[in-house]
Formats: structure tokens, sequence, C-alpha cells
């Protein structure tokens, strides 16, 4: 029977979790019921927190699928200890045991958080009448939209490429908290629900998440109003990151003009003071400690631990690439790169006679920014720059790049054609988001036949992950 870990279980599980602050704070003895719980305001913020945490975990975001094993995919670190589950996906064995039991945990958590809020959405249309201010809106808002977010990424990992889109029914869109197994639906209908829960948490949010009329300073220094539970909107899915995603997914689907549409929403979005709501980062944001440009995130997550890990340290045998590696593929020697020069230290091993370097984005650095510490961004405002040269003609497309090459302090080229700009957008996907997740989702989705770094050939069996062994009984 199928197992899609996203019953009623994990629902309960949630209200059973125990923590502190403006986290859960459930008693053991006390566990209490779904209505109960979601007959208060409290109720629906406590779980919406749950699912963040959920979210942030290092089985989800706070590793696996930031820096962790979709980076694997875009061969990313070093392969070198066989019968490691790096060394499997630089061949994309999808058979072995260890890769198959990651991606069977990984589909499972997913479903997990949205099992979280579809528990919240099932409820909180009857309860409107316990909600202060815009606190539906908003709540509702973002339950939709982690909803679609996870989805998004089932899709892009488990999903087919789509520039080879099958007919029949691929994936479960869940939207209830339920023991009986969600069936499968087709690709048209999947992206479609996924775009509607965007389309709905747009409305719910616009005009009413305070992102919308303060500027990220305010709401990261100060509160924002008496309720301070809508402070720190960057590591909330708030309404410009639900802009953001639904430019994402418009690009994966094919609709560049929508996509287009949301990317320059991004771009062009000002603060209450008339300031641009995200600025490019640059070799200064750098320089004070802040390599994941925090100037950018548009929705982020904080990861308390992330010190004491090898990649918060700048260090560690996996996180690493060799000298010529990086130089061959990436970047060319004498690279005033930011993104090469300030994002990896260059070390000497003298056992190998070569030199290895470390990815530093994540490093953790007394004195860094306290906003940059701790920080893993899921959305930045330089995508929805690739997104907009992807989308534009090529005169747009040259320009936008002009001033990206500004930022990242490396010297413009003249777009002259869309074979070119498609070779450019790989690379940069690259280059830009090591570390973060994105590289191999772009190579799936423009059906890239040639994978840097790797001498597996990229097709469906290369970039379509299996489904659970459960889900196929």
């Amino acid at each position: 029977m199928k197992r899609i870990l996203y019953t009623i279980l994990a629902f309960a599980t949630l209200l059973s979790v125990t923590a502190c602050n403006d986290w859960l704070d459930v008693s053991p003895e006390t566990e209490k019921k779904k209505e109960e719980m979601l007959s208060k305001e409290s109720g629906y913020k406590n779980v919406l927190t749950g699912a963040y945490i959920r979210l942030k975990s290092t089985s989800l975001y706070g590793e696996q699928l930031s820096y962790g094993i979709v980076e694997m995919l875009a061969q990313h670190w070093n392969n070198t200890s066989s019968g490691s589950l790096a060394n499997y996906l630089k061949k994309y064995d999808y058979r072995a045991s260890a890769v198959e039991s990651a991606f069977s945990s990984l589909y499972g958590n997913l479903y997990k958080v949205i099992a979280d809020v579809n528990g919240l959405l099932e409820e909180i249309d009857a309860n409107k009448e316990v909600f202060s201010d815009n606190n539906y809106e908003l709540i509702k808002g973002e339950a939709l939209a982690l909803r679609a977010f996870c989805h998004f990424d089932v899709l892009r990992l488990y999903g087919p490429m789509p520039t080879n889109l099958p007919s029949d029914a691929i994936l479960p869109y869940v939207t209830k908290v339920s023991i009986v197994p969600n069936s499968k639906v087709t690709y048209q209908e999947f992206t479609k629900q996924l775009l509607a829960d965007l389309s709905e948490a747009e409305s719910l949010m616009k005009d009413r998440d305070p992102i919308c009329f303060n500027s990220i300073a305010k709401l990261n220094g100060t509160a924002s109003s008496d309720d301070t539970f809508w402070n720190y909107r960057q590591l909330r899915m708030n309404y410009y990151a639900v802009c953001a995603l639904k430019a994402r997914v418009h690009l994966w689907v094919g609709d560049k003009d929508e996509a287009l549409k949301y990317a320059n929403l991004i771009i062009d979005a000002k603060d209450d003071t008339g300031k641009a709501m995200y600025r490019l980062g640059n070799s200064d944001d750098c320089a004070s400690g802040d390599l994941t440009l925090s100037c950018e995130h548009i929705f982020n997550i904080n990861v308390q631990d992330l010190a004491a890990t090898s990649i918060g340290k700048g260090r560690g045998d996996i996180y690493q690439k060799t000298q010529s590696t990086l130089r061959k593929n990436y970047y060319s020697t004498g690279t005033t790169d930011i993104r090469y020069t300030l994002m990896w230290e260059n070390v000497y091993d003298s056992y190998w006679w070569t030199y290895n370097n470390y990815f530093q984005k994540y490093m953790q650095s007394n004195g860094m920014p306290s906003l940059a510490q701790n920080t893993i961004p899921l959305i930045r405002l330089y995508e929805m720059y690739l997104i907009a040269m992807e989308c534009s003609d090529l005169t747009t497309a040259n320009s936008l790049y002009e001033t990206m090459c500004v930022a990242r302090d490396i010297p413009s080229v003249e777009i002259a054609d869309a074979a070119q700009l498609q070779n450019l957008l790989v690379l940069e996907y690259n280059r830009e988001f090591y570390g973060e997740g994105q590289a191999f989702y772009t190579y799936k989705r423009l059906g890239i036949e040639k994978i840097i770094d790797s001498n597996e050939p990229g097709s469906a069996a290369t970039y379509v992950v299996p489904l659970p062994k459960a889900e196929n009984i």
C-alpha cells in the first residue's frame, strides 16, 4: 500500500512538539486535540511556526535541499569516498540503497511540511472570527505559499523534465490531511494547483503583509506593529517571496511573460522610503563577513547550529573543489569575480601537491552582520535578474547582465544570440548559487545534455529522481 508520509499522524506529532520562546510550547501531558489548538489565533501561529521549524531541519533546507544532496546532483562537491552518497550521485546511481533511502526521506519530509500546513488550512476558514487585524489573511497566505513551495521542489526533483512531459499522472498534489493515500495527478493538473495556491496567497497578502509598507531594516530591527510575530519577514514566506516563487514556477512551466512580470516586480520593489527593497550584494558585503549577501534575500532560513558544521567552519573534506577544476569549469585564471576570490579559500595540499579550494559562503565569522549569521538563502534577488534576462529581448538581457557584472566585480560580455544566453545562464546559476541548491534544477529545466564536471549525459535518467518504491506499489 502506498505510504506517503503526509497523514494525520504528522499533524499529531506537530501538536506534541516541545520548544521555547515563540516556538511551539505544548506540554507532553496535555497533547491538545487539533480542534482545541486551532480554536485560537495563537494555535494557528504555533502550527505555522512548527512548519517553518520542520522546513529548516537538516533533512530539508537546513542542509539536504540547500548545500547537501541537491548540490551533489549538480556535481558541486568532491566525491572521493568510495561508497559515499556523493560518490553514488557522481554517477547518478539512483539504485544504490543509500541513495534510495536518502531520497525516500526527502520525499517524506517535504510531504510532512505539507501535512503541517494542510491541517491549519482545513480549519482556518471556519474560524475567521478568532483572528485580529490582517492575521487571517497573512497566516492563510503563508500556509498556502509553503504548501506550494514544498510541492514545487517535489516536482523539481521527482517530476518529469519540462522538455519531456508525459501524459499520465506523475505526483500527488496534497490539499487534505488524510490517512487515505492521495492519488497522483497529471503534470498539467499539478502545476495548475500549485499556481492556484500561489495566486490565492498573493491576493491574501498583497497590501496586508508588513513588508509591503516597511523597509527590511524596520522589519528586522523594531516591531512593525503591536504584533511582533510579523517581524523578520525574510525568514517567512512573505508577499515578495510569494511573487518571486511565482516567477520561478512560471519559468519552469514555460510562461516567460508571467515569469518576467513577477521577476520585475521584485527587482523594482520599493520600501516605504522609496528605496529599493532589495539590492545586489557586492564586495563590501563580503568584506563584512556577509558572504550569502543578505541584502538580496527574499526568503531565507536561520539554522542556529550552522557555525558548528564543517560548512559553517569553511572546512570539510566534501565542501571543496580543486583549484584547477574551478578555473577550468567556472572561472578563468586571474578572475576578479567575488564569488571566487571572496567565497573560496585556496589551500595548498602538500600530500597531493595540489591546491584545493574550500567553500566559504556559509562560514561563520566574528563580527559578521547579525542578519547574516547562520543564514541560508532560499530565494535571492540575483535569481530574479537571471529570470528577467532569460525572458527578455537581447538588448534588455545585456543591460541587466551589465548591472549584475558590476555587482560581482567582473567585466560584462555582449550576448549575441539565444545559444550564448543559455550557456551564460547555466554558468551563472552554477557560479551564483553554489551551495544553495539551484544549479541542478536549471540543468533539468533546460534539458542540458552536458553537466559541468560530470561524465554522465544529462537525460531523463539523470534528472528524474525515482519515486520511493512504496509509492509505486
